[in-house]
C-alpha cells in the first residue's frame, strides 16, 4: 500500500525536527583528535560523540587546523571547536560547559642529553621555544613575553626544530608528545624528555558566541557530558584509549 500525502508529509517533519550540530575539531591533535582518512578520530572525539548520543543529538565533524577551527567558532560560522584550554585571555570570546571534557599535562621539553630538570617558566626568559599555533599553555606561559616563541603549524614540526636546534625547548601537551614520539619513532624515539611541567589544564568545547544555537548544543552537551560520567561510558571510552 502506497502511503498517504499525510504519512509522507509527518515523516519530513519528523526528520526535519531530527536534532543534529555541527562541530570543529582539531585535525593533528592524536590522540585527542586527528583527521584520519576524511574521518575524526581520537578520544575527544569518542567523548563528543558519546555524549550527545546520549541526550539524542547527531554529531557532524569538520576537522581543520586549530588556530582556524577557533577563529570559524568565535566569529559563528560554527557552532564550536575542541579541544579548546579554557583560560581568562578565551573566557569572554566563547561559552564554556559546566566540566571539562578531560585534563591533560603541559610539559617542557629538551633534547634528551640534557642536564636540565625541574625547571620553570621564568628559567624560560629569553630562551627560544617552539610552540604551535593557536594552542593554549596555559595563564602564566601566555602572559610572559619574556619567553621567545618560535611558532610552527604543527607539534611535530616544533620536536623537529629542537632536533636542528633551531629551538632550545618545546612546549607540548604530554599525552600528544608521546604519540609523536612512537609515531615518527625512527626519528625521535629516544631523542628527548620531559624537563618541566607547565601547567595541568582543562580541555572544552569553545562554543561560539557569535551562533545563534550555540547555547542549545552548549545545554545539550552538559546535559550529555553528565549522562556518560554516570552510565560508566566515559570509564570504558578512557580505558579504550590507554
Amino acid at each position: 500500500m502506497k502511503p498517504s500525502w499525510l504519512s509522507i508529509l509527518w515523516l519530513c517533519a519528523v526528520a526535519a525536527q531530527a536534532d543534529s550540530v555541527t562541530l570543529g575539531v582539531e585535525d593533528d591533535w592524536a590522540p585527542y583528535a586527528a583527521k584520519v582518512g576524511n574521518e575524526a578520530h581520537g578520544f575527544a572525539v569518542d567523548l563528543v560523540r558519546a555524549a550527545y548520543e546520549a541526550v539524542g543529538v547527531e554529531v557532524s565533524l569538520v576537522a581543520l587546523p586549530y588556530a582556524r577551527c577557533m577563529a570559524e567558532a568565535r566569529v559563528g560560522k560554527l557552532v564550536g571547536c575542541f579541544d579548546a584550554a579554557r583560560n581568562s585571555l578565551l573566557e569572554e570570546r566563547y561559552f564554556w560547559h559546566r566540566q571539562p571534557l578531560f585534563r591533560a599535562r603541559v610539559q617542557i621539553y629538551a633534547p634528551s642529553h640534557s642536564r636540565d630538570s625541574d625547571l620553570t617558566l621564568r628559567q624560560l626568559e629569553g630562551r627560544v621555544v617552539g610552540v604551535t599555533n593557536g594552542y593554549e599553555y596555559g595563564e602564566e606561559f601566555e602572559r610572559n613575553p619574556r619567553i621567545l616563541r618560535s611558532v610552527s603549524n604543527r607539534d611535530e614540526h616544533s620536536f623537529r626544530k629542537l632536533l636542528a636546534r633551531r629551538v632550545d625547548y618545546v612546549i607540548a601537551y604530554e599525552k600528544v608528545a608521546e604519540y609523536l614520539m612512537a609515531e615518527n619513532a625512527a626519528d625521535f624515539r629516544g631523542r628527548f624528555k620531559p624537563v618541566g611541567v607547565v601547567t595541568e589544564a582543562g580541555l572544552y568545547i569553545a562554543f561560539s558566541k557569535k551562533h545563534p544555537d550555540a547555547p542549545h548544543y552548549l545545554e545539550k552537551f552538559n546535559r550529555g557530558l553528565d549522562a556518560i560520567m554516570r552510565n560508566g561510558k566515559y570509564r570504558q571510552i578512557e580505558a579504550s584509549w590507554k
